[in-house]
């Protein structure tokens, strides 16, 4: 038994001053409680102190190591129970003070801060402590009340207590802690049911992926057993023998490794050339994964510079990541796979920054410049040696946040781009039932308006060519678009479709047909007469089987924009459909749609073999290489009818992209 003791006055007994003392103290516990931000912080500490604990004592001799975790919900308290190294009566009385730390070098923390926020950023703290030479038990209550009123009169101490203990089985461990906190309206977690984990396997999960127990380096054999007691009392536990960060695909049964999908797309090749089918094995899965050392990344990422290579070996990092088929999973991990609440955010995409042996900190966005649509595919842990996270779970040091940005994103943009027809398509761009029926009964209306009010009018003595437009400058908005496109159809420089019409109300501009003939030969490409010309074969496939020339039956989308940036946003705001749209008529390429798609040019000689019909210019394709739409640029168009191979050289931009 001890006699109840002031942990602050323990820890500076030499001054005199207990009102100075006290401000002082408060100033730096707040200080500390501020940099605590994290919903799962209160586990992070007392998990990793628990594993610390009993790897500390197997240094001496093995044992075998024993960590438990209680959630009880029924009773708003987290108890972590560990058969470690215990605390001696002196650590016992000094360890929950600012700045105190009895870690050694290698150890997860040792910057005597953790401890401190257990003590005081909650009302309740329950410390049970058991060595060879020292056994007690003692509780603090009102520390976080405490802390916060400034009129408080004395500070809060540590009674002893003879009460059982709250984790029943710390009673037949020979030495360890066992440290309980209890939650209310004032802390943080103030309630254990906020992510609606619903028993002990999706609290080890999320632990797993939160905590200590989630080790990403070296990982330790020790029992670990969760139990979680729900509101009602209903009990459920999960024991696991071993500590290891729970990456997301393990969740998912078709998945593969990324060394052993790359070399058996390698041995596809090989065998059977570029256009082989994939092998069943790795065709339509569910993720591919990666476990790296820093020498193995140095040998797989392309591309490194001098500076980042350096990085890499003087942090030893190791880069985990999960590449999954779709931004769909983290919905199906939270709802069905473990079970959680959404915003519980316990797996999602990014990056995991990890130090001393375990995820700490929040995630970060992938930086990608183009398909960024794969940001929310990936789930990559990165681990570093040899730093100092900075105080309590804050952060890291920007150089190394830096690092851990670049080698993701050209892991994603470079590695994972070679496996990604591997993986089953989740595409956002699939058809909606709704959506398409809706655009449908619109292209029903233009047709029926197109039976009925028909228009026609041609005369020989109209259209006749001066040569040029009479537009005398360039688009600066859409409507100049839409005047220059009908003008470029009228005067034949575009001659493959036919405008039916647009509707105000619809979704959509308008709709066209496609037209091939009846005078063929002016489909033709032909370099310096016709460059916009569809190939002979092709021409003549249609003049064989419509000798009187070709209309489709079926009406297509046209979209008009200034630039496409205005299209990228129609869709990503789900305003426009991408799968609903066949033909985008704009004056510029713009950037943005670096962000989800590639632009091919039709504008050089090999053009025809790709066009689908006279006066298209590029084609857009999705990440996979599927095509999306057609696109007529016209500041590129009018380019390359002014100046062929000047316009060409410019067109090679878009194969850098």
């Amino acid at each position: 038994m001890f006699d109840n003791f002031d942990p602050l006055k323990i820890h500076d007994s030499s001054t005199i001053d207990e009102s100075v003392v006290s401000r002082r103290h408060k100033r730096s516990i707040h200080s500390i409680l501020h940099s605590y931000v994290g919903w799962y912080d209160p586990f992070a500490e007392l998990i990793q102190n628990a594993i610390d604990s009993v790897e500390k004592r197997s240094r001496f001799k093995e044992h075998d190591k024993r960590v438990r975790v209680i959630i009880d919900e029924a009773a708003s308290q987290l108890t972590v129970s560990d058969n470690g190294i215990g605390l001696d009566q002196a650590s016992f009385q000094k360890f929950l003070a600012p700045h105190e730390s009895f870690k050694e070098s290698g150890e997860r923390g040792s910057k005597g801060v953790g401890a401190t926020f257990l003590a005081y950023g909650f009302n309740y703290i329950r410390i049970d402590t058991k060595t060879k030479h020292f056994m007690a038990s003692g509780e603090m209550e009102g520390a976080r009340i405490w802390l916060h009123d400034e009129n408080a009169s004395a500070n809060p101490e540590v009674f002893p207590t003879d009460e059982d203990y709250i984790d029943e089985a710390f009673e037949e461990f020979d030495q360890g802690a066992s440290i309980t906190l209890r939650f209310d309206k004032t802390t943080k977690p103030s309630k254990l049911s906020w992510p609606g984990l619903k028993d002990a396997r999706s609290w080890f999960v999320a632990l797993s992926v939160k905590t200590a127990i989630g080790a990403v380096s070296e990982k330790t054999n020790v029992s670990i057993v969760v139990k979680h007691i729900d509101p009602s009392g209903s009990v459920t536990e999960y024991n696991a023998s071993r500590t290891g960060y729970m990456l997301p695909h393990v969740h998912f049964s078709k998945v593969g490794k990324y060394n052993d999908v790359f070399d058996k797309i390698a041995e596809t090749v090989k065998k059977k050339g570029a256009a082989a089918k994939l092998p069943i094995s790795i065709r339509n899965m569910d993720a591919v994964w990666l476990d790296w050392s820093s020498e193995e990344i140095i040998d797989n990422v392309e591309k490194l510079t001098d500076d980042e290579i350096e990085g890499i070996k003087r942090h030893d990092l190791r880069i985990l990541a999960s590449f999954m088929s779709g931004a769909k999973v983290w919905k199906r991990l939270a709802e069905s796979k473990i079970g959680y609440r959404t915003t519980a955010n316990i797996y999602g995409p990014g990056i995991q920054m990890a130090a001393d042996n375990m995820p700490q900190g929040e995630m970060i966005q992938v930086p990608l410049d183009r398909y960024i649509g794969r940001q929310n595919q990936v789930h990559f842990v990165v681990h570093f040696k040899n730093c100092v996270v900075d105080l309590g779970r804050k952060g890291f040091d920007r150089d190394l946040v830096d690092l851990a940005k670049s080698v993701s994103k050209k892991i994603v943009e470079r590695n994972f781009t070679k496996i990604r027809d591997c993986l089953r398509n989740e595409d956002v761009k699939k058809k909606d039932i709704l959506q398409g029926d809706k655009v449908d009964s619109w292209k029903k209306v233009l047709e029926n308006h197109e039976k009925s009010s028909p228009l026609f009018l041609e005369n020989k003595n109209f259209f006749i060519p001066v040569n040029e437009i009479s537009i005398s400058s360039e688009p600066s908005r859409e409507q100049d678009v839409i005047a220059l496109f009908n003008q470029l159809v009228a005067g034949g420089v575009v001659r493959g479709l036919k405008v039916v019409g647009t509707n105000e109300m619809s979704t959509y501009d308008g709709a066209y047909r496609v037209r091939i003939g009846p005078a063929f030969e002016d489909h033709v490409f032909d370099e310096s007469k016709n460059p916009l010309g569809i190939s002979e074969e092709v021409a003549g496939d249609y003049e064989d089987d419509h000798p009187e020339g070709f209309l489709s039956s079926k009406l297509y989308v046209l979209e008009y924009k200034y630039s496409l940036d205005g299209l990228i946003s129609d869709i990503t705001t789900g305003e426009k459909k991408s799968s609903d749209i066949d033909l985008v008529v704009a004056w510029e390429a713009g950037k943005d749609y670096r962000k989800f798609f590639s632009i091919s040019s039709l504008l050089n000689s090999q053009g025809m073999e790709d066009r689908s019909f006279h006066g298209v210019t590029h084609v857009l394709s999705d990440e996979h290489g599927n095509h999306v739409m057609d696109i007529i640029l016209l500041q590129d168009l009018i380019g390359y009818l002014n100046d062929p191979e000047n316009e060409a050289a410019k067109q090679k931009t878009y194969e850098e992209d």
